[in-house]
């Protein structure tokens, strides 16, 4: 084989090294003989660089007898030209400023440590410049230009070069085993490539680009050769690419401007981007991939479409990290890795696997309406932003420690926990609009730190998961019969929030006597408890308000113990199942009942220590056992009891009733009580109907009101006609009234007329005693002679021990007068 031909053979060989550029001054090249005996100069003009002549050759150059042209023992100069070189070796090469090189056709081969060029190499279609020689470092200098043309080289397989100053564009090829930039390379031929590789190294300290619409393909024949860009920029200016395949670069700064962009191609060896910054439009392909280590700081774009691979610890700061489904994918390389992200990274496709551990400080959209986001593998930490929006959907399929960061479905999206291994631990979780969370088997996790729902999270696609605390100041909808909620540990539900149900859905339990404690509000149809029993405590609020009912199930041993408030809405049912830990035998223990519907319990309240409002005339308490009122044997009110009927409620009890709390018979309302209705101590309001047939008898406390009571009436405590002090109105006592010495009688005047004053009208007898005690209020001040009858009776005998508040002001008075059938003031002069 020829000389030429294995030069050929060579340069094809180091076709497939991965490229490294860069500029070093050259200086006194010719005074370096090193291999070199002989300094060849062409003075001349235009001329032939050949081994024969009569091809328009130099005598010194050209001399088929002798063979002196320069090969590899001259160091070759060149002083005019142009000189079209066909073919040669030479140990150095110095080109001076303004002379031109031509390689057309052929190879040169610098076999001496550099090229000195001041004035223009240019490198023809085929042909190639070669630094040859093995275990040489070789400069390029004297700020020279290098063209390459058409599929020309530039290589140096077997040794160093250090480009200090020269400019190398064009189109073709630069190979080099160890190769060093601190100039500029730019591939700037639209339509057309070079070709960087390098088979150990580069390092570039000065600027490689593409331009012009040109292609600068940085090709590596394996896995993560170095490419070291500390100082050094790489970019791909408008309408132009930088593709990028095996090589490990680090450092330094990816820039793009316009249309100018980054990309690998369909089976690149996955180029590895390192602790450098990156502005640039940098995409990965489908099919492609690429991997970062240490710190990319993202100042523009980086295209996921294929895979992103994370190699040991990583952060992505900055920037926007758009990613494609189906094959957009941010994992590990290998191993155990870390990636902290400080980016905005959005679209569809998948991020995480069993070997990452990701910690978001930026955002993770899901944008993509066709195509989720799945979040999965290891446990992610989230302490900033976890999104969908413009209708995504971000699907959880991994732990997301949440604790300090948000998780949000905007208008339209959708963020779906997903499966058995999706689950949310602390944190916020937001909607806004029609954005909602949604469940399929996914879990919230409160054990640690309490998860906060302040949007509208569904359970509408599989069962939700709770455990720990969950502070729920929005929504959780199961909206979807045959969903559940189920507690995998002790659940405590808080917040302002509600939790809707529906018919067929329910709170079940993992565990065999688990326990649900609600705080917040629960409202709806289903079943609350089951088949797997749990205990049940509600300090906050339950309301059915279906037309199915709502059933409370709770553990045969834990049971159902109620602090907070049980609504039943009108035409709905409540149905405690099971021990209900509010009763001691037959006392009603704390808790409020708001019933207007129908509440159901497997008991009888015979003592009242609790707080149960009757309102509208199908409000009902049933005895679930025998089917009958719960309240038909009611015969007392504790002090911590209250009563209260509304709405035309009527209730009726075959037994005496006493009262040391709080009974209030509303306005078109009635009580009727089987034998005597007696006070001990609390407040009776009476705005309807009070009936005790064996007599109504105040021991102590307070009766108020504007209503009827049908019973003779004997009062050693506080009456005062109508509901306040500062609400008058006439009380009126179908029966007997008597007043004893220490009972008092409150009559506020504010008017002349009837209902702005005080009274109490009274069917039968009337015996006085006791104390009158007369308030003015609102200002009004009676005029002399005004009169105000404030007790009428059938007969009124007896007369007020004491009487209060009869000074209206210095030249006026009330004047207490007794009638055979009424108590009337006066307004009278005097003091």
């Amino acid at each position: 084989m020829d000389m030429l031909s294995s030069k050929l053979v060579t340069k094809l060989v180091s076709l497939r090294f991965l490229m490294a550029v860069t500029a070093l001054a050259l200086v006194g090249l010719v005074g370096v003989p090193a291999l070199a005996q002989t300094t060849s100069t062409w003075n001349g003009g235009s001329g032939n660089w050949s081994p024969c002549p009569g091809e328009g050759g130099n005598a010194l150059w050209d001399t088929c007898s002798t063979n002196v042209i320069p090969n590899g023992n001259f160091n070759a100069v060149i002083q005019g030209g142009p000189v079209f070189a066909t073919g040669a070796s030479v140990v150095n090469l110095s080109i001076a400023s303004n002379d031109v090189l031509n390689l057309t056709p052929g190879y040169l081969d610098i076999t001496g440590p550099g090229l000195f060029n001041q004035g223009t190499v240019n490198i023809g279609a085929g042909n190639g410049l070669s630094f040859a020689q093995a275990s040489v470092t070789s400069t390029i200098s004297g700020a020279g230009t290098i063209n390459l043309l058409a599929s020309s080289q530039l290589t140096g397989s077997q040794n160093s070069v250090i480009n200090t100053n020269n400019t190398i564009r064009g189109q073709g090829y630069i190979g080099m085993a160890t190769f060093t930039n601190q100039s500029l390379i730019d591939a700037n031929v639209s339509g057309a490539q070079i070709e960087l590789a390098g088979g150990v190294s580069i390092t570039n300290t000065g600027t490689i680009q593409a331009s012009n619409g040109g292609t600068l393909l940085l090709q590596g024949t394996s896995l993560g050769v170095p490419f070291n860009n500390t100082g050094g920029t790489i970019q791909a200016l408008t309408g132009s690419t930088v593709m990028v395949d095996a090589f490990a670069i680090s450092e330094g700064t990816l820039a793009s401007t316009g249309s100018g962009l980054f990309s690998t191609f369909a089976g690149s060896g996955n180029p590895s981007l390192s602790n450098l910054t990156n502005n640039a439009n940098y995409q990965i392909v489908s099919g492609g991939s690429s991997t970062i280590a240490g710190t990319i700081n993202n100042l523009g774009t980086i295209q996921v479409k294929g895979g992103l691979f994370v190699n040991g610890s990583a952060t992505l700061k900055g920037g926007s990290v758009p990613i494609a489904y189906p094959e957009g994918s941010i994992i590990s390389l290998s191993g155990a890795t870390t990636l902290v992200n400080q980016s905005n990274i959005a679209g569809s496709g998948f991020i995480g696997d069993a070997n990452l551990t990701f910690t978001n400080q930026g955002t993770v959209n899901a944008t993509d309406t066709a195509n989720p986001l799945v979040l999965s593998g290891h446990a992610f930490n989230n302490t900033a932003t976890l999104e969908a929006s413009s209708g995504g959907t971000l699907q959880i399929q991994n732990t997301i420690n949440n604790n300090g960061g948000t998780i949000e479905a905007l208008a339209g999206s959708t963020v779906l926990v997903y499966s058995n291994t999706g689950v949310i631990s602390g944190g916020t979780l937001k909607t806004t609009g029609t954005g909602a969370f949604d469940s399929n088997s996914g879990t919230l996790d409160g054990t640690a730190n309490s998860v906060n729902n302040a949007g509208m999270f569904k359970v509408s696609h599989g069962n939700l998961v709770l455990q720990g605390t969950i502070n729920n100041t929005g929504t959780i909808a199961l909206d979807k019969s045959g969903f559940f909620i189920i507690l995998n540990q002790p659940t405590v539900l808080t917040g302002s929030g509600k939790v809707i149900m529906s018919p067929n859905t329910a709170f079940l339990t993992s565990t065999p006597a688990n326990t649900l404690t609600n705080e917040s509000t629960i409202e709806g149809a289903g079943t609350i408890g089951g088949s797997d029993p749990m205990g049940i405590t509600n300090s906050g609020t339950i309301i059915a308000n279906k037309t199915t009912p709502l059933v409370i199930s709770p553990d045969a041993t834990l049971g159902f113990t109620n602090t907070g408030k049980l609504m039943v809405s009108k035409g709905s049912t409540l149905n405690i199942v099971g021990p209900f830990n509010n009763f001691s035998g037959t006392t009603l223990m704390g808790g409020t009942f708001l019933v207007t519907g129908t509440l159901e319990f497997q008991n009888s309240v015979v003592t009242n220590a609790g707080s149960i409002t009757l309102t509208g005339t199908t409000a009902q308490i049933i005895n679930s056992f025998t089917n009958t009122s719960a309240l038909a044997n009611l015969a007392a009110n504790t002090t911590l009891g209250s009563l209260s009927l509304a709405s035309g409620q009527v209730l009726a009890t075959a037994t005496s009733f006493s009262n040391a709390g709080k009974t209030t018979v509303g306005t078109g309302s009635g009580f009727s009580v089987g034998g005597s209705y007696m006070q001990t101590a609390g407040t009776t309001t009476v705005d309807g109907a009070l009936m005790a047939p064996s007599g109504l008898a105040l021991q102590k406390g307070s009766l108020l009101g504007k209503g009827t009571i049908a019973a003779a009436v004997t009062s050693s405590a506080s009456i005062t006609a109508g509901d306040s002090s500062s609400k008058p109105a006439t009380l009126t006592v179908t029966g007997t009234y008597t007043q004893n010495s220490t009972g008092s009688l409150n009559i506020s005047i504010g008017g002349t007329a009837a209902g702005t004053y005080g009274q109490v009208a009274v069917s039968n007898g009337v015996s006085l005693g006791g104390t009158l005690v007369i308030k003015r209020i609102k200002g009004f001040v009676p005029a002399i002679g005004n009169t105000f009858n404030i007790v009428t009776g059938s007969a009124v005998s007896g007369q007020f021990a004491t009487v209060k508040g009869t000074s209206i002001n210095s030249s006026e008075h009330f004047e207490v007068n007794y009638t055979p059938t009424a108590v009337t003031l006066t307004v009278v002069s005097g003091a």
